[in-house]
């Protein structure tokens, strides 16, 4: 792989793993997790809260870091029970959960939690403190600081198990795109191509999933430039189905393989090979055939922003429809 690219792919896509709150764990990490007691006894002034619920908070640390002297420890996440059984956040996420100013003192019982950050919860910046002097835990609203919800907390000394520490750890997409020219050398009569004419791709892939021994990393998406936009905007299993597609990032000139039987008008199937750098176009029927081929050029320079995220991720539900009422009774 060219240095300055491999470079401009590897810059990114550690970027944007660090924003997203990847703190990789040594490979001899010993995980564990505590899990923290709120009752709360302080609530502000019109907040859906009741006195004497009790809140969950639960947190990480790697055990071979604790200090031999002070016993301190940094933690390296923190999530909190909603619901019966969702704790969240589900993996490391920095502007969820920042963890720059958290610890643990484990030198005596009961073990004393120090946290401190601005974060948003429920699209509201607040204040997050757990104090480790008094033993408390206080949250309030960054403008004015006034009083959302206040608990002692106490730790649980007795380590959660049964847990997939491992998820926490898990690699965020990092999601970047590649375009792509086809020159068009060869064009069947009766199709819109014509030789000479050049097609433009977007080649989407998730920076997170190259494979390091190969440096090769399956496709997310292949979006055609048609009436000024990348088509499909989000991938689709039947337009363009990527069940046989991938990059090839170990040199360049990158290479593409990619095939796919679809239907565009007509059954067709189109055909992207590593070895050769070029793509072509068969009908389903007669795959001996030509409709249109010429050779492919991967840019090196890789994409990155919102429309590259949107088109590597599925687009969202629609909601589900309101249950009918029951019929009327006769």
């Amino acid at each position: 792989m060219g240095s300055t690219s491999r470079s401009m792919i590897i810059g990114i896509s550690l970027s944007l793993l660090l924003m997203a709150g990847l703190a990789p764990a040594s490979a001899h990490a010993r995980i564990v997790a505590l899990d923290i007691d709120l009752p709360l006894d302080q609530i502000g002034v019109g907040r859906p809260f009741k006195l004497g619920d009790h809140h969950r908070a639960r947190v990480f640390y790697d055990d071979t870091t604790v200090d031999p002297k002070t016993h301190r420890v940094r933690v390296l996440h923190m999530q909190h029970l909603l619901g019966a059984t969702d704790w969240v956040p589900a993996r490391l996420d920095a502007v969820a959960m920042p963890m720059t100013d958290a610890w643990l003192d484990l030198s005596h019982q009961p073990y004393r939690y120090h946290y401190r950050s601005a974060v948003i919860e429920g699209g509201e910046p607040v204040l997050v403190d757990f104090d480790d002097q008094s033993q408390r835990m206080s949250i309030r609203r960054q403008m004015d600081q006034s009083l959302i919800i206040s608990a002692p907390y106490a730790v649980n000394p007795l380590p959660v198990h049964g847990l997939d520490t491992h998820a926490l750890f898990l690699r965020p997409p990092a999601y970047l795109a590649l375009e792509m020219d086809v020159t068009i050398d060869q064009a069947a009569a009766g199709e819109p191509d014509t030789i000479g004419s050049k097609d433009k791709l977007r080649l989407t892939f998730d920076a997170s999933e190259i494979d390091p021994r190969t440096q090769r990393v399956p496709l997310k998406n292949l979006q055609h430039f048609i009436q000024d936009q990348y088509q499909p905007a989000h991938p689709d299993p039947v337009f363009m189905p990527m069940d046989d597609a991938w990059l090839d990032l170990s040199t360049e000139p990158y290479a593409l393989h990619f095939v796919a039987r679809v239907v565009h008008g007509k059954p067709i199937v189109i055909e992207a090979n590593e070895q050769t750098h070029r793509l072509a176009i068969h009908p389903q029927d007669h795959p001996e055939v030509v409709l249109i081929a010429g050779p492919y050029r991967i840019d090196p320079r890789p994409v990155s922003g919102p429309d590259v995220t949107a088109g590597a991720t599925p687009v969202a539900p629609a909601p589900m429809p309101a249950t009918p009422p029951p019929p009327a009774a006769p």
